[in-house]
């Protein structure tokens, strides 16, 4: 029946035509279990069977007793084996898979294989006067069993083979001495044989000095990759560093720090927070009534209650900075209004649970005591939270930044703020990342920098992308004669001549020169604006973001960070007299003596040639980021101190 189906099968599949399957039928074909697996079942179960008429049919016990302890198994090998068996049986076998058959001549193949091995391999060790012979008669009697259908792969045969066994003698594969096989004896693959105790001994030793190398070598490169995410150098710790790192590891078992010195208590608030281990507990070493000025840097983990300890255990503090505070709650603030009654600067960062009632009754109760207000991340600081912190705190402020509120959504609001601060007091102000980037304008910031612009020592306006430079022209430059620090990332309205021409006009107020500039995703900025920022601030510099600006040329950069000596820049200004392009440019070699930190990140001209360049122009350069510049590679001439984050041939 079976065969009949199988034809009519193969006869529909010749036509093209196929009937409809099972679900069941379908999955055996697709995991391979075919009738060939049917087909053995079938004939093991003739076999038993036929072995139990032969068991009734004879009369001599000793026959009988045989004929039972032959297995279904053995009873099968003997049919294949045998010449007269049934010719059935032949068209069975036959009828198996290639999938099958193909196994059958794989098993074959390796006990061919490890049969030739074992009984070559000990006649080439222990024979030196073998020519080879046995070999080519073996390989030749292995051939011939190539075209032998009836060869078996049964383990049973594997019994003959001449191998090793324990308690023999051997030669070792490393030293050649004679040796005694035991439990112990290692085999070398790559040699093909054993080693005795002695050679196994240096062996085992080597690898571990291997795998300990291994280790250190690892240890070292986890030490390297924190080094360069702290953005510090690899070397040896001070003892006071030492006991600080002991200190956060076990700060759970400490009760009191002691008299340790402020600044090393506010490095090990840093360590802790930076690991998170900032908790309920480790808060209270930190708190003490003389303290004046406190920060923590990740409150995550502290509730409310233990926020509530800060007012209660430090009622004379003057300066307060909270961090990642998501747990300081309404009465928290409330409680810190009636007991910190010496505050006078407040530093907040994820307060988003406070509400913008208790906002307002803050401020009404505290804010006339207030100079400095930090305020992050929160969408609950909302319109009347402003205008209350303007109306009881803006006459008394000295420094003010307000970042990502997103409750603040009305540019009137924002444009009440040069109404209420006092004239000349000013010193710090950041407005960034607002909500819609319509809510900052060029009129307002030029509206409030020239009331307090005179003073004004840092201006941070990240993220106001509707800025142009009509508010550097028309207000840095006019206003601003004593500011050190600017931020201006996200600016991408900014132009390249406009930044150009508010450096010019910035030159005749300020000649002291600019200590740190963010320029970074300014992407309208070019040689130009660079050229003009280092001719003015150039030898003041102290920290340089040009991340992400692509207009800058290798051109440019080569000749700013070049002698004007160099052949490169006579050839240069030879061929310009000469031609009288005006497509070329040259440009005078600026040194940036106090430049310690430039980030040049994704800046398409930054290659090996311009690192060392760099290096040379800025002797005070320690660190300099150059992710997503990926011609900066390994191979680049670096002058030792000066460390470079970001190479993508980098291995940590």
């Amino acid at each position: 029946m079976a065969r009949r189906q199988r034809s009519k099968q193969g006869s529909s599949s010749q036509s093209g035509v196929k009937g409809p399957n099972s679900a069941l039928t379908e999955f055996l074909r697709n995991e391979g279990i075919t009738d060939a697996f049917r087909q053995r079942r079938q004939r093991e179960q003739e076999t038993v069977n036929e072995g139990n008429e032969n068991d009734n049919d004879t009369n001599e016990p000793e026959q009988s007793t045989s004929a039972v302890e032959v297995t279904p198994e053995a009873r099968r090998r003997s049919t294949r084996r045998s010449p007269s068996a049934p010719v059935e049986d032949t068209k069975d076998t036959n009828d198996d898979d290639d999938e099958i058959r193909e196994m059958r001549r794989a098993a074959k193949r390796k006990l061919r294989a490890a049969r030739r091995g074992s009984t070559r391999q000990p006649r080439n060790r222990h024979d030196p006067d073998n020519s080879g012979g046995d070999d080519s008669s073996s390989s030749s009697s292995g051939s011939d069993n190539d075209g032998d259908p009836n060869f078996s792969e049964d383990e049973d045969d594997l019994g003959n083979l001449n191998m090793r066994k324990f308690g023999e003698q051997d030669d070792c594969v490393d030293c050649g001495q004679t040796f005694e096989l035991t439990v112990s004896s290692r085999f070398l693959k790559e040699k093909n044989g054993y080693l005795c105790n002695s050679c196994n001994q240096l062996l085992k030793a080597r690898e571990r000095k291997a795998k300990m190398n291994q280790m250190n070598a690892r240890k070292k490169r986890k030490r390297v990759a924190q080094a360069l995410l702290n953005k510090t150098d690899v070397k040896i710790p001070k003892l006071q560093d030492v006991c600080i790192k002991k200190i956060t590891e076990n700060i759970e078992d400490v009760d009191v720090l002691g008299d340790i010195g402020q600044m090393n208590m506010n490095r090990i608030s840093m360590i802790l927070s930076k690991n998170r281990s900032l908790n309920n507990k480790t808060i209270s070493l930190f708190l003490s009534p003389d303290l004046k000025s406190l920060q923590f840097w990740d409150c995550s983990n502290v509730d409310s209650d233990s926020l509530n300890k800060i007012a209660s255990y430090c009622p004379h503090l003057e300066s307060l900075t909270l961090f990642m505070c998501g747990q300081l709650h309404n009465d928290n603030l409330q409680y810190f209004a009636t007991q910190l009654t010496k505050l006078t600067e407040l530093s907040l960062n994820g307060p988003f649970l406070i509400s913008d009632v208790m906002w307002q009754d803050y401020f009404e109760e505290a804010g006339n005591r207030l100079t400095k207000f930090e305020i992050r991340n929160t969408h609950r600081f909302g319109n009347d939270s402003l205008i209350s912190l303007l109306t009881n705190a803006g006459r008394n402020l000295t420094s003010l930044k307000l970042s990502r509120l997103d409750g603040l959504n009305a540019a009137d609001v924002y444009g009440m703020i040069p109404h209420f601060l006092s004239p000349s007091k000013l010193t710090h102000l950041e407005i960034s990342y607002p909500e819609k980037e319509e809510l900052i304008s060029d009129d307002l910031i030029i509206s409030i920098l020239s009331i307090t612009g005179d003073t004004l020592v840092s201006l941070n306006l990240d993220g106001c992308s509707d800025l142009t430079e009509k508010f550097l022209i028309d207000g840095v430059a006019q206003f601003c004669p004593n500011l050190t620090h600017l931020s201006i990332q996200n600016l991408d309205q900014i132009s390249d001549d406009g930044f150009a021409q508010a450096l010019k006009e910035y030159s005749k107020v300020n000649v002291g020169g600019l200590l740190e500039v963010y320029l970074t995703k300014c992407i309208g900025l070019g040689d130009k604006a660079i050229y003009e920022l280092f001719k003015h601030s150039g030898h003041t510099l102290v920290e340089l973001s040009i991340n992400s600006l692509d207009l800058l040329t290798k051109n440019f950069l080569s000749q700013v960070f070049t002698e004007d000596s160099h052949q490169f820049k006579k050839r240069l200004l030879q061929q310009l007299e000469e031609s009288q392009d005006e497509e070329v440019e040259y440009y005078n070699h600026i040194r940036l003596p106090l430049l310690t930190y430039l980030d040049s990140g994704f800046v398409r001209a930054v290659d090996n040639e311009l690192l060392s360049l760099i290096g040379e122009s800025c002797p005070q350069l320690k660190i300099i980021e150059v992710y997503g510049d990926n011609r900066c590679t390994s191979k680049a001439r670096i002058r030792p101190g000066l460390m470079v984050i970001g190479r993508q041939s980098d291995e940590i």
